[in-house]
């Protein structure tokens, strides 16, 4: 089985941009401006990985047909994704305001990365725990 948790990784430069975008100074306007236009497309992959994750024909539910154990960690990971929603609404109705604070837009969009990063880890320890322990892994 070949499964992606985030399968529409064409995004992972966008979440590398606003990761590289962060780290660096708060320039006045320059720095907004690429932040608010990176935020849609951010939107846009979560939305795509949830999609492809939820559902009755999402990975989340193949996973627990084939692994029936994992179905509290699959409650956990659909939780996080409501979680992780509410995170980049805040971020965007911070990066829409005419002249966001820079720092709370700094603090927003850093919770949503690392809302991403541990969710992504989780899903991938997911797909491992439901197919390569059961395949005859560790």
């Amino acid at each position: 089985m070949s499964v992606t948790p985030f399968p529409h990784l064409d995004h992972a430069e966008t979440i590398r941009d606003l990761a590289r975008r962060l780290v660096g100074p708060a320039e006045p306007e320059s720095w907004r401006d690429h932040l608010r236009a990176l935020v849609r497309p951010l939107q846009e992959a979560f939305a795509a990985h949830r999609a492809a994750t939820e559902g009755d024909h999402g990975l989340y539910a193949e996973v627990v047909l084939d692994a029936p154990r994992l179905a509290n960690t699959v409650d956990g990971l659909v939780a996080e994704h409501h979680v992780i929603g509410s995170a980049m609404e805040r971020l965007a109705a911070v990066a829409s305001e005419v002249s966001p604070d820079a720092e709370a837009l700094r603090r927003e969009a850093i919770e949503v990365l690392d809302g991403l990063a541990q969710h992504g880890q989780r899903d991938s320890d997911l797909v491992y725990e439901a197919y390569a322990t059961d395949l005859g892994g560790e």
